[in-house]
This record gives structure tokens, sequence and C-alpha cells, in this order.
């Protein structure tokens, strides 16, 4: 399996997929002046996210959220050539930032979710010891965020069997047989699954559940890229880039998931 090396930031190519992830807005108003045609909108992103976000060896960036990325920035007004990819955190902060939680009250300026997905498990496809997370108990895992896995399975597990590292690392890892599983984002091990057909299988068990959404600043342009999100929910882009994007997990993404209500701040008493 080869992964893509990482060279320095790049703009995106029209048509191409791409990744993005963003720190902050710098206002709202600021942004929106750029609309019907001048300046560059700034998207942040992260990268080694197969199937999301990450970058080719050209240096075009690819994925899941980086069409999301490019739809809202066209509905709002810029071309393809006017928006402009870093990897995240960038500074100064990116206009819009990819893949952040949104809040399960509604508050803040997190637009969204475009996606809800969860950590699952990656194993080889050929091996059937691994079924569900119990069966980790005995196996040496690779992980990029090994909360949850600690939780279940304490800090003795930890120090045995545990490897925390990039998701490309464990992939590497994964396929040469070094560790048994390898958890993470189910749309990111999906990717990967997809990268190396016959290889890996994902189990399809998620263990946790999370919302990711697009952050910006200001109530108004949160209002709008969530009127560009609704746009790509109704006309059918949202699922064609999940097809295009997700693999084996667009089954699992049979429609796209319903907008948080946004819940403003309370006036002072």
């Amino acid at each position: 399996m080869t992964l893509p090396a990482r060279p320095s930031p790049a703009r995106r190519r029209p048509r191409a997929g791409v990744a993005a992830l963003v720190m902050a807005l710098p206002t709202a108003a600021a942004v929106l002046t750029a609309c019907g045609g001048h300046g560059t909108l700034v998207v942040g992103v992260r990268e080694g996210r197969p199937g999301l976000a990450e970058r080719s060896a050209s240096g075009v960036y690819e994925g899941f959220e980086i069409e999301v990325a490019g739809y809202v920035a066209r509905r709002l007004g810029y071309r393809d050539d006017q928006v402009s990819y870093v990897t995240a955190p960038a500074s100064p902060p990116a206009d819009l930032t990819m893949g952040v939680p949104v809040p399960r009250d509604g508050a803040g300026t997190v637009a969204g979710p475009y996606l809800v997905s969860g950590q699952d498990v990656l194993a080889p496809a050929g091996d059937l010891s691994v079924r569900g997370l119990r069966d980790l108990s005995q196996k040496r895992v690779c992980t990029a965020a090994p909360g949850p896995l600690v939780d279940r399975f304490g800090a003795a597990w930890q120090r045995a069997f545990l490897i925390t590292s990039t998701v490309e690392d464990c992939a590497r890892m994964l396929f040469s047989r070094r560790v048994s599983a390898v958890t993470g984002d189910a749309a990111v091990l999906a990717g990967l699954a997809a990268a190396s057909p016959g290889a890996f299988r994902v189990l399809g068990r998620p263990f946790t559940r999370e919302s990711q959404g697009i952050a910006v600043t200001g109530d108004d342009l949160r209002r709008r890229v969530e009127d560009a999100l609704r746009a790509m929910f109704d006309d059918g882009s949202w699922r064609r880039a999940v097809i295009r994007h997700l693999g084996s997990l667009a089954a699992k993404y049979p429609s796209p998931p319903a907008l948080r209500p946004h819940v403003g701040p309370r006036a002072a008493p």
C-alpha cells in the first residue's frame, strides 16, 4: 500500500476533491465581501485522512470534506480557483474550518453536521478473529485517538497492547501485520479500505458517535453555510460525494444528516 507524500500547501483544481479543516474566520463580513468574484476563501484542512481529506502525490486535495468545502464555497460566490486550502491549524486563521464537532445544544458558530460518523475498527480482510470491539482486549492495536479505547480497556491494556500514531502509520502497520487492528473515524477507515481493495475490512460497528460540521464566525455566515449545505443535501450532490469517497460505508448513509438547530446567544438580563 502506498500512501501519498505531503507536499506544500496547494490550491484546489477545478473538480478535484479536497479535504478542509479551518481554525476560525477573521469576521463574517470580511469573508462575504469576496462573494461574487473577488478575493480568496481560505479553508483549513486536516490532511492524511483517506476518504475525507488527503493530498495526492501531485499536490491536489481530495476527499469527501473537500467536495463539501468546494460546494459551500461556490454557493458563497467563489470560483474553484479562488479557494485556497491550507493545513490546519493555520496562521493566520483560515476562513472556514472543516471537521469541527457540532455542539449538541446547537450553540456557537458551527454549521452542520454534514456527516455523522464515529470510531470504528479496521482489520485484515482475512482475519475473522476480530468481529467487535471486545475482541481487541488481547490484540495489538494502533490508533490516532486512544481515549475511547483506554476508557474501555484501561491503562494496563494501553501499556501492553496500544500503539498511538498517525492514521497513515497505523495503516502501514496493519498492512504488514505488526498490529491486528486499527481504530479511527469510520469514514477514514472506509477510505483506507477503498484504497487497498481486498486488504482490509471495516467492522461497521462504531463505538462512538461524532457529528462533523464547519466552523465559522458570525451567525450570518453560519446561516449562509447552512443554506449551502441544505442545497447540497437537496440536489443530490451530497449523496454522490458519499458514494465517490466513502466506499463501502456509503450504504450506511442513504440520506444526509439533519442540520442541528442553532441556538443564538442569550440576551443580557
